[in-house]
């Protein structure tokens, strides 16, 4: 019968901008449907244009002719692992072990609260739109809460003299429950290894990762768009860690990211952090994919996930309008 592949369109919906870069609510991407010999499989493209994704359109045109990007080659190995589960019949999440999550924070101190009622011991924080309002955050969370561990995500968006002022001002109470910085600067600036020699702080590595030398301490890979294999074994060598992110995208994809991280924890003992960042669907407004998950918890093995075959999701993905691609 051949390979088919499919694309539906989406729209998913947040109240607010979801990092520093991005003031954006409103968020498109496509699921990808690829059906070989009759059993399709499933993933999801949702870029990131502010963070340097190619647009949609160019996404989909590089599926179509077969010239692919790494963002959409994962999307295509996200589907082909799903298709082979479908085909036996099986659930990717029978068995497998996922590691807990931080809660991921875009609405300050009062997301703070929330997480820290579902029970959560681990927060990250967008930062960087305004320095002197992240200072007051987190000496305010800090404050309510002295024990939460913090993960402050600037997406390299202050100057060396901004980011140095925030370390100094938040104080030395707050700086001893960072776990990391994550993107502080651009890579190469000097204060990356400042702020591990002057000032103890770990930071952490999203976007060019395969590029960095020995500042950082942590390496975030985002299974939508990383060569999982290829970050962990640099990881590996360098002697640091990692910790596995979602793509704040679609739950499909979301699902792939909790997938990725079981399996990765398994492969490599002791590299992947302990505390994952995989709770990220109630980032946005409620749609049918993100309540078959339910409502964020720290530990994946308490969503309800498991919700047919493969990924799941089945029921919702046969409803979808899907268009001819290939």
């Amino acid at each position: 019968m051949g390979k088919k592949i499919y694309v539906s369109r989406y729209e998913i919906h947040s109240a607010q901008g979801l990092n520093s870069r991005s003031h954006s609510t409103t968020h498109e991407g496509a699921l990808i449907r690829i059906e070989i010999d009759g059993v399709s499989g499933f993933g999801s493209l949702h870029p990131w244009v502010e963070l340097g994704d190619s647009n949609l359109d160019q996404l989909l045109l590089e599926l179509e002719n077969g010239e692919l990007s790494r963002q959409v080659k994962c999307a295509v190995h996200c589907a082909k692992v799903d298709r082979k589960a479908r085909a036996a019949g099986v659930n990717l999440f029978t068995g497998l072990e996922v590691p807990d999550s931080h809660a991921t924070i875009v609405r300050g101190m009062i997301g703070v609260e929330e997480a820290v009622a579902a029970g959560f011991d681990a927060v990250k924080i967008k930062m960087g739109r305004d320095v002197n309002d992240d200072i007051a955050v987190v000496k305010e969370i800090n404050a309510a809460y002295p024990e939460l561990r913090l993960r402050l995500d600037f997406h390299a968006i202050l100057g060396a003299g901004q980011m140095e002022f925030f370390i100094k001002e938040i104080g030395e109470g707050a700086r001893k429950h960072i776990d990391f910085i994550e993107d502080p600067l651009p890579l190469g600036e000097p204060l990356w290894e400042r702020m591990r020699d002057t000032y103890g702080l770990k930071t952490a590595v999203d976007r060019g990762v395969a590029g960095a030398g020995g500042e950082y301490d942590f390496a975030v890979v985002k299974p939508a768009i990383n060569h999982t294999d290829k970050i962990c074994g640099a990881a590996q060598r360098a002697g640091r860690r990692v910790v596995v992110t979602s793509y704040m995208d679609h739950p499909i994809g979301q699902c792939y990211a909790a997938y990725s991280a079981g399996l990765m924890n398994e492969k490599y003992l002791g590299l992947i952090n302990k505390r994952a960042g995989l709770m990220t669907h109630g980032l946005f407004l409620d749609n049918a994919y993100a309540n078959h998950l339910g409502k964020i918890a720290t530990k994946w093995s308490s969503l309800n996930a498991e919700h047919g075959t493969g990924l799941g999701f089945d029921d919702l993905l046969e409803k979808e309008e899907w268009t001819r691609l290939v």
